[in-house]
């Protein structure tokens, strides 16, 4: 969610710098359980607070009925939150939202990575269960999962550049395969440095489902969701995690559904589809802020000139200079990768620069004959 503004210049006290920002955290009311929606309400905000001043959250610990306590939050940098308020707060439908103010210390030793975007891909979404999808003939949910996925990832994403969802076959991504050599085809293909894929366990219901006019009450259906995230380059599982929701299915037996559908998104169960997905997305960016910007040279221009697939989309500038690493694969037994780097004695310096490309020349002209494709450039 793009909604940090900042709201003063900088604050300092001797040589920490402190900025005030502005943050809204929104979760879904489930079950009418309005403690639980606003304790993650107010999770949401507060990551948003840290990751948006260049810190990555980790985990933000149990809070009780939206109090939060400095203690209670893990950031990678030890940034801190000074005078947290309470700007707002309410709800919108099945939607809780909180708005907080705080002053944000940010520790002198954050990474450096953070001032990158780096490029994504979502994979398309794997429907494991794929009978469960009967009641109410969700059978497209994948590909509306994805669409809706892409769509929260262009807007909430700030630490990465997701690229449009690509024109795979149904079912391409099967996780637990860890087919290397495929994560490396299509992050190549579609010049990605990190690839998310997304498995959808488990659409089942808690109880079978019985015409309305009998049914007092509307049954539970869970949406269980495992996200998974791969360095393309490095050809790693850098993030995996369970999440598992439930709401109510409003909608009879009978009635097809189509998950593209408004209808299908402002249901109850759609909204916390939404929410969970929007979660999934804000972890990943708090992730990737520390990640390493890395690319590759993709073509050779002359014999000192380089393309790499990397621009102003990710922060790039003309003159700024980057990190050559040359790099190989080795592959072993299950095909299971082995990788070999070698930083070069010399970097690259970009000579003009494009939104999503760039070329770049040595430093060391006496290097040139050792920059081949596929060599990787990094920015740390």
């Amino acid at each position: 969610m793009k909604q940090i503004i900042l709201l003063v210049g900088m604050l300092i006290s001797m040589s920490t710098q402190a900025i005030w920002y502005e943050a809204k955290g929104q979760a879904t009311i489930v079950n009418n359980d309005f403690e639980q929606a606003k304790s993650l309400a107010t999770q949401d905000a507060v990551k948003q607070l840290l990751l948006y001043s260049g810190a990555s959250v980790t985990s933000i610990s149990k809070v009780s009925g939206g109090q939060l306590t400095l203690d209670q939050i893990e950031v990678v940098s030890k940034g801190s939150l000074h005078n947290l308020t309470v700007l707002d707060e309410g709800n919108h439908g099945q939607q809780y939202y909180i708005i907080l103010q705080a002053d944000v210390f940010p520790a002198t030793s954050q990474c450096k990575a953070s001032g990158y975007s780096k490029n994504m891909l979502l994979l398309p979404p794997f429907l494991k269960q794929q009978h469960q999808a009967r009641v109410g003939q969700l059978q497209e949910l994948s590909p509306a999962v994805e669409q809706r996925t892409y769509d929260i990832a262009r807007q909430v994403g700030n630490k990465f550049n997701v690229k449009p969802p690509p024109k795979l076959p149904l079912n391409y991504y099967k996780p637990g395969e860890h087919n290397y050599k495929g994560i490396k085809d299509v992050a190549d293909r579609y010049g990605a440095q990190y690839l998310l894929g997304l498995e959808i366990e488990n659409i089942s219901l808690d109880q079978v489902h019985k015409p309305k006019f009998i049914n007092l009450s509307y049954p539970q259906r869970y949406f269980v969701v495992n996200a998974r995230v791969y360095n393309a380059i490095d050809l790693e599982e850098i993030y995996n995690k369970r999440f598992s929701v439930n709401a109510p299915w409003e909608f009879d037996a009978r009635e097809v559904i189509s998950p593209h559908s408004a209808e299908f998104w402002l249901s109850a169960y759609g909204e916390t589809v939404n929410a969970t997905l929007q979660q999934v997305v804000t972890e990943v960016d708090a992730l990737l802020a520390c990640q390493p910007l890395q690319g590759s040279v993709v073509k050779v221009l002359g014999p000192d000139r380089w393309q790499i697939n990397l621009g102003k989309a990710n922060q790039l500038n003309r003159g700024m200079l980057l990190n050559l690493i040359h790099q190989n694969y080795h592959w072993g037994n299950w095909d299971i990768p082995r990788q070999e780097q070698i930083i070069a004695d010399s970097m690259v310096r970009i000579e003009q620069v494009y939104q999503e490309s760039a070329i770049v020349v040595a430093v060391d002209p006496s290097m040139t004959a050792n920059i081949q494709l596929g060599d990787l450039v990094s920015k740390q």
